[in-house]
């Protein structure tokens, strides 16, 4: 089996020590690599593919988001996520633009740190109250169909969300789109389109359509089983796709994405993720080494 591959970028070493000892508990299926400077960093991601990419915002030769901006273009599907000292809401909102997979600012909680990395290379949504809990191939699956469905109908963005609005994957150009609100809002109402397919042949996994007409875009939310929706938002153009096109092509991917995703599984965020004594003792000595450095 191939192991996935993390690179963290800190340019100072106490810090590369502490992140690489707090992720020693992922596995040995996971090679971690550390690199004290952006440049050498750059040389390393041009010729080695990672998984998920660590960087720190304040380095000397380059800065974090040159490194983010450079790894958008050799390597695109890299998760990167940016911690910073200096943290300003210009910052993040640059390394949101990026498609920063999470920014965090210093000092970390090891523990946090770990569980962020986990949700990069599983894409478990660890938000409140529940968790989504998707393995890395159903993931993979999954995300070969949405690419797929974003080509057929010449969407400008494609989003994936769970009943409790939450983000489980975003593809296209989401620029200028409140997606947390529209996903929330959706969200609460899965449970009236999935009656819309109950009323019609008793079939609670049903596929059902809701179309919004708007100004300069359209919005097409289709339900995937009882908990998952697919959100397609659609420019307003000559040359876009028609109501029927997109919705033979969404429903077609809904019915192939059932199988894979629709049920996934939801645990409590009170599962007890890090509850063992030995574990706590040892974020709370690697807390100790990241306020010492």
């Amino acid at each position: 089996m191939n192991k996935r591959r993390i690179l963290i970028v800190d340019d100072e070493e106490a810090i590369l020590v502490v992140l690489k000892s707090s992720l020693k508990k992922l596995g040995d299926e996971y090679e971690i690599h550390t690199i004290d400077n952006g440049l050498d960093a750059l040389k390393l991601i041009e010729h080695t593919p990672f998984d998920v990419i660590v960087t720190d915002y304040q380095m000397a030769d380059m800065n974090g988001l040159e490194l983010l901006e450079a790894i958008r273009v050799i390597q695109p599907s890299s998760k990167v996520i940016m911690i910073t000292a200096y943290g300003t809401g210009n910052l993040e909102a640059e390394a949101r633009r990026l498609k920063a997979y999470e920014y965090l600012t210093k000092p970390l909680e090891i523990s946090a740190f770990r569980e962020v990395i986990q949700s990069a290379l599983d894409d478990m949504a660890l938000t409140l109250p529940g968790i989504v809990i998707m393995s890395d191939k159903r993931y993979r699956e999954a995300l070969q169909q949405l690419e797929q469905l974003l080509l057929d109908v010449g969407a400008r963005c494609l989003l994936l969300a769970d009943a409790g609005g939450r983000v489980m994957a975003q593809l296209g150009d989401s620029t200028d789109l409140p997606v947390e609100e529209i996903v929330t809002l959706l969200g609460g109402g899965i449970s009236t389109i999935i009656e819309v397919g109950r009323s019609l042949d008793n079939n609670p996994d049903a596929v059902s359509l809701t179309y919004l007409e708007g100004d300069r875009e359209d919005l097409y939310v289709i339900n995937v089983g009882q908990q998952i929706l697919l959100v397609l938002v659609v420019d307003r153009t000559a040359y876009s796709s028609r109501l029927g096109s997109v919705w033979y092509y969404a429903k077609q991917t809904a019915v192939s994405l059932l199988p894979i995703i629709g049920d996934v599984n939801f645990k409590e965020a009170t599962s007890e993720l890090f509850d063992d004594t030995m574990e706590e003792a040892f974020n709370s000595e690697l807390d100790k080494l990241w306020e010492l450095s």
